[in-house]
């Protein structure tokens, strides 16, 4: 290991269920690597007390620092930030730190704001449109870049976690990370306008990227981020990603992570689960369970419940349905939700304890993620496997890949309900000890995630040209 003390885990969607499961997953593999890490995120996703369950001997190098409180200790240890100035001169500043597109911004979001109390709701909600479609037609543009009023809707913007990056730091009595690690960078503003505070983090800094661009399309330009000068590269779920980012960014450093999962059970079993087992009775449980979203291959789900032998499966559909997704199937789901089969279980909403949402899945027989056109890496593998329970995939997906070569489950056409039928019936037909759980349970370990980051940390703390970054990727 190179001469590194501390790392700070920034994690911009905390508070929302097993999504916190790799901030806590990354800080108990740098803890036990022997780093400080300083997780900075809205909420510590239960990190606190995982880490004095699970590493209780390293747990004291783990520290968290939430966004509210790093904001005041901001307010109070700076009080000549921009909100002690008047109205104009704050306005400079921001267009000399952001530019005009965050002026214009701040300031329609003021007006907005400052009319709650006095302007009708339905003119305010004209002026929110308005605001957005001037942002869309700037979008549309080749001026996006210099005036739209938002170049990356809909994404987190980077310059609140690099304000709080430094102050967790000087909270920590340190002047700076040595690292800073940002979780789900998919989330991320691209736009040099929301981008070029990067620099100003004190420390490189590395990314997750779970869905890398240039492995959809190699011809497409790399994420912008990647253009800071601070920036070091990061981590890839996705093997396809290595070789094209590899040549795209050679002065970046890139490494293949293994899809690590929370597999932590409940003392007790939660009452869904308890449920789920008490209807089904002596029928194979088949789990569609997380989000519940088009992607998910929801509508062809309901085309095997219709065509499956009520008497020996019993299907339960576990998550937050994400209603807008469905488009021409919407009204489909929505009744067969209101009025499920009798061998059908549906729970609407997040299961926010990770240990609950693992028992739910042991207490299944098969795991349903015949996803529609994903080709990316998931959790759910790693669940499944972890917790010995086989799974049923989309054959020609990485996730297809991955099944069939530790032999963790089976693979079936997506959209074909028949086939599909007929690959749960063969999972149901084997024992339990003839799948190839252990060998990809190595793999996709903490012990393996805790060798590569030891073994790639020195290329991501090695300085670079500054010349290599100034190029257009």
């Amino acid at each position: 290991m190179p001469a590194i003390n501390s790392i700070t885990l920034v994690n911009p969607i905390s508070g929302r269920g097993h999504l916190d499961a790799y901030a806590r997953l990354y800080s108990r593999a740098f803890i036990e690597l022997g780093l400080k890490v300083t997780l900075f995120a809205e909420t510590d996703g239960d990190a606190t007390d995982y880490l004095a369950r699970t590493s209780p001997q390293n747990a004291p190098l783990f520290s968290f620092i939430s966004f509210k409180r790093a904001q005041s200790f901001g307010a109070a240890t700076n009080p000549g930030t921009t909100s002690a100035f008047g109205l104009a001169r704050r306005a400079r500043m921001v267009w000399q730190k952001e530019g005009a597109a965050e002026v214009a911004r701040r300031t329609l979001t003021l007006v907005l704001e400052r009319s709650a109390s006095f302007i009708p709701g339905p003119v305010r909600l004209q002026a929110l449109r308005l605001k957005h479609a001037i942002a869309r037609r700037f979008l549309a543009s080749p001026s996006e870049n210099a005036f739209s009023l938002d170049a990356d809707p809909g994404r987190t913007r980077f310059q609140g976690l690099v304000d709080g990056v430094r102050t967790t730091a000087m909270m920590a009595g340190q002047s700076k990370s040595d690292l800073v690690l940002f979780l789900y960078l998919d989330l991320m503003a691209e736009q040099s306008q929301n981008t070029s505070c990067l620099d100003q983090c004190g420390a490189p800094w590395i990314g997750i990227l779970f869905h890398p661009r240039l492995a959809r399309d190699c011809n497409a330009k790399t994420e912008g981020y990647f253009n800071s000068h601070l920036a070091r590269g990061g981590l890839f779920l996705i093997p396809a990603a290595l070789p094209i980012y590899a040549k795209a960014t050679p002065h970046l450093a890139f490494a293949l992570a293994p899809d690590v999962a929370d597999l932590e059970l409940p003392a007790d079993l939660p009452a869904v689960a308890r449920e789920m087992r008490r209807r089904a009775g002596n029928r194979r449980i088949v789990l569609q369970i997380g989000s519940i979203a088009a992607h998910k291959g929801i509508s062809t789900l309901l085309d095997v419940v219709e065509l499956a032998d009520a008497s020996q499966f019993f299907f339960a559909l576990i998550g937050e349905v994400h209603w807008g997704t469905f488009e021409t199937h919407n009204e489909r789901i929505q009744a067969f939700y209101a009025r499920p089969p009798e061998n059908v279980l549906v729970f609407e909403g997040y299961i926010s304890n990770e240990r609950d949402y693992n028992g739910v899945i042991q207490a299944s027989d098969i795991i349903y993620a015949v996803y529609q056109d994903f080709d990316g890496s998931s959790n759910s593998l790693t669940k499944a496997s972890g917790l010995r329970r086989p799974i049923l995939v989309s054959e020609r997906s990485l996730m297809g890949e991955r099944v069939r070569h530790f032999d963790i489950g089976q693979t079936s056409p997506q959209g074909d309900a028949k086939q599909i039928l007929q690959g749960l019936r063969s999972l149901a037909a084997r024992q339990q000890g003839s799948f190839g759980f252990d060998r990809f349970n190595r793999e996709h370990s903490l012990e393996a995630l805790k060798a590569l980051l030891a073994n790639t940390i020195p290329s991501w703390l090695r300085e670079i040209d500054p010349v290599a970054t100034s190029r257009v990727l």
